[in-house]
């Protein structure tokens, strides 16, 4: 059985009671977290495979990026063409039809993959103290971040985000420190194996510094809708800065 016929036989099952709960949590505040999104062995393979290119194929990443008003970023990650080329499960997770058709339920609205292949996906691992990725906002629409290694409750690394706030490139700083002054922010510990599915164009969001020697390694999906692929002003500044490589920047 191919993985994809594993992904849709095993959403097949999701009762419609679970899929209208995450929609209505989903709408609450634009971010829904999914537990057992798929089979056991699938989720293994995935995990397995994330840690294997992190430790034969990470780079560090410490820059700090004038499009989000000057946030830093400080992890090691894997860009998206080593994984296209050397993964399997990855790839496979973010080419599934069965998973599109599933966040597409969740939403109200047609996802599709993105149109830029180094957005399609990446690997991201938080594993020094002050390691982090600093406020900003995202190009496409959507991001499904699924958590490989979940640091410890206490030692920083959650997902800290404002949602319904528009991205203004003109004067970014200023705007996010009228925004984190203005809003309550939102926090969230996600823990290994689950995955978070955030309107990520729509919301200011980070994820906080580690503060203690732990690790958080996660897998980036970017997704697009309507709106991303009709977007003539959509541009990938932060991309180029952070995976020259991958861009070709």
């Amino acid at each position: 059985m191919s993985i994809e016929e594993k992904i849709e036989n095993h959403i097949r099952q999701f009762p419609v009671s679970l899929v209208n709960y995450l929609k209505s949590d989903y709408q609450e505040d634009l971010m829904v977290v999914i537990d057992d999104l798929l089979p056991h062995d699938v989720r293994e393979g995935m995990e397995t495979e994330a840690r294997r290119l992190l430790s034969e194929e990470a780079l560090r990443r410490e820059v700090i990026i004038a499009q989000s008003g000057n946030t830093p970023r400080a992890y090691d990650s894997v860009g998206r063409n080593v994984i296209r080329e050397q993964g399997e499960y990855i790839p496979a997770f973010f080419d599934s039809p069965s998973i599109l058709n599933f966040f597409s339920r969740i939403t109200g609205e047609t996802l599709y993959r993105v149109p830029y292949a180094p957005e399609e996906f990446i690997i991201n691992s938080q594993n020094k103290t002050g390691d982090t990725h600093g406020w900003h906002w995202d190009d496409y629409s959507y991001a499904l971040v699924w958590v490989i290694d979940e640091p410890d409750v206490f030692s920083g690394a959650r997902v800290e985000f404002i949602p319904r706030v528009p991205w203004k490139k003109t004067a970014t700083r200023e705007w996010i420190k009228d925004v984190l002054t203005e809003n309550t922010i939102r926090s969230r510990h996600v823990s290994q194996g689950q995955c978070y599915l955030l309107r990520a164009r729509d919301a200011l969001h980070r994820i906080s510094p580690l503060t203690s020697a732990s690790r958080r390694t996660v897998i980036v999906f970017t997704y697009a809708n309507d709106l991303d692929l009709n977007d003539p002003e959509l541009t990938h500044d932060s991309m180029e800065t952070i995976y020259p490589q991958d861009t070709q920047a």
